[in-house]
């Protein structure tokens, strides 16, 4: 093994083979994702290299060389580098500074003082920077000049990380390397595609550092010419009487109705007819234009629903009763070890298949937000208005899932319905759908794109946790953030 090289696992896989040059190369963001998804756990503070390469049938070995982030040791050089067309920079400039807002320095602007020649200034930025990112759109796979840096980038031992900024085929020579898709992205933090590309930056060059200003000094104020240095105490005040507070309106939940599924063995809790408001409470200044307008929607029908995500217990039986095969597990749950954890890297499609073979199906996204109110109105979350990590796991703070049912459940006894992991809904999305949806049991659109993921996860922040917060994901798709739950009709 060549020196300064760690060994770190060797994988068996017919699915997937390495391809590329037996000379030393760095590992992309695509061999990255590859390794991810195979179960290997590439801790923040290595460089990936292939410093060799071996075959043996369908066997590889994947070595990583130890390195520290060139951006963390010299505070002057920018972490990340942002290849783009010149027509692209309104499309570039949200991604860039919500980068920016999470502590990175990006250099993506591209004016230059007076006496500079451009060249110089992007050979000199290309240098510093720790790694680059393309922003692939329909300008840039026809530019020369984004070719060329990219290609100067990888030249100087840069890594690359790909994002499609829109449905594009990249320029040949740059397909290999896997690409996050943001051409659906609406500039949301919470969004899933954007937080996987917010952890791959941080497997890159490090974790950002975002400096919190230090707390403000209480300065003491300055006693009377003459008075005692030493303050006397007030007399006591008479308490106001509290005012009476209007609460939102709420069913009185009935101590909930617990059944197992035979089936795949997790508890089911019924949720009763209702009808409730869909969409963002008033005054929420964190809402999405999505969630609006706020209306009356009534569920006719009760319906019994999982009290957790499905978990990798469960998923395990649905596997073993149809001979097939888990998804890739996430480095937070090595092997899936930990089966009282939720399923993630599991696709849409992958969740309507468990959950017909558990006799069910997704809930719409009526049922979704319905249930997850559990009867209460005007609340941003299914507690009330505030968050905290004792009531979710949310933020990053966990560094991954954690075991379903760690939080307190709402009021209908389901667990984990605001973070945790995103939950995939039976609907398609449209951003204005509900402008015009009907009253009863609305079903979704009747095509589309994408479909609806609602309660977000481990690593959004607390606005993506809010009742209301609608988010999309290609049903094709599954990722580490993802995962579902199912309900049924009937129980026996």
């Amino acid at each position: 093994m060549a020196q300064g090289t760690v060994r770190i696992q060797r994988v068996e896989t017919t699915e997937r083979r390495i391809r590329g040059s037996k000379e030393v190369a760095y590992l992309t963001a695509w061999a990255r994702s590859l390794a991810l998804s195979l179960g290997l756990r590439f801790p923040p503070n290595l460089l990936c290299v292939v410093p060799r390469w071996r075959s043996r049938g369908d066997c590889f070995t994947l070595y990583v060389r130890k390195g520290p982030s060139a951006a963390r040791s010299n505070p002057t050089m920018s972490d990340i580098f942002v290849s783009y067309a010149r027509e692209d920079r309104a499309k570039v400039r949200p991604l860039a500074e919500a980068l920016e807002r999470h502590g990175w320095k990006v250099w993506w602007d591209r004016s230059i003082r007076a006496g500079e020649q451009f060249h110089e200034v992007i050979e000199k930025a290309l240098e510093e920077a720790t790694c680059v990112l393309v922003a692939w759109t329909s300008r840039s796979v026809r530019s020369t000049w984004v070719r060329e840096e990219v290609q100067e980038g990888l030249d100087r031992k840069k890594v690359l990380i790909p994002v499609k900024m829109e449905d594009v085929k990249p320029p040949l020579g740059f397909r290999s390397f896997q690409a996050v898709d943001l051409f659906d992205w609406d500039g949301s933090e919470d969004s899933p595609a954007f937080q996987v590309l917010v952890n791959d930056i941080a497997g890159i060059v490090g974790p950002p550092k975002v400096s919190a200003p230090p707390p403000a000094e209480e300065k003491p104020k300055p006693s009377p010419r003459g008075a005692p240095s030493k303050t006397l105490p007030k007399p006591p005040r008479k308490k106001k009487a509290p005012r009476a507070v209007r609460k939102p309106a709420q069913l009185q939940p009935k101590a909930p109705e617990i059944k197992e599924n035979p089936i795949d063995g997790l508890e089911y809790v019924w949720i009763p007819p209702g009808e409730f408001q869909i969409g963002a409470v008033a005054g929420d200044g964190k809402a999405h234009r999505s969630e609006k307008p706020r209306h009356r929607v009534e569920i006719t029908k009760g319906f019994w629903m999982a009290r957790t995500p499905v978990t990798v217990a469960a998923y395990k039986r649905s596997v073993k009763a149809k001979s097939a095969k888990m998804p890739p597990a996430p480095d937070f749950n090595p092997k899936w070890e930990k089966e009282d954890y939720p399923i993630v890297n599991v696709s849409w499609e992958d969740t309507t298949e468990f959950c017909e073979w558990a006799q069910g199906r997704l809930p719409t996204e009526a049922e979704w937000e319905y249930a997850a109110r559990g009867g209460k109105e005007g609340l941003k979350y299914p507690w009330g208005d505030e968050i905290s990590h004792d009531r979710a796991n949310y933020n990053g703070k966990k560094g991954g899932t954690t075991p379903t049912g760690s939080y307190e459940e709402n009021s209908f006894g389901l667990y984990d319905m605001a973070g945790n992991v995103w939950e995939w809904c039976a609907d398609w999305f449209d951003e204005g759908y509900y402008a015009g949806s009907t009253e009863k049991d609305p079903p979704g659109p009747g095509k589309g794109k994408v479909r609806v993921l609602r309660g977000g996860s481990w690593l959004n922040s607390a606005r993506g946790l809010r009742t209301s917060f609608r988010y999309r994901f290609e049903p094709v798709v599954g990722y580490y953030l993802i995962g579902f739950r199912s309900v049924r009709e009937v129980i026996p």
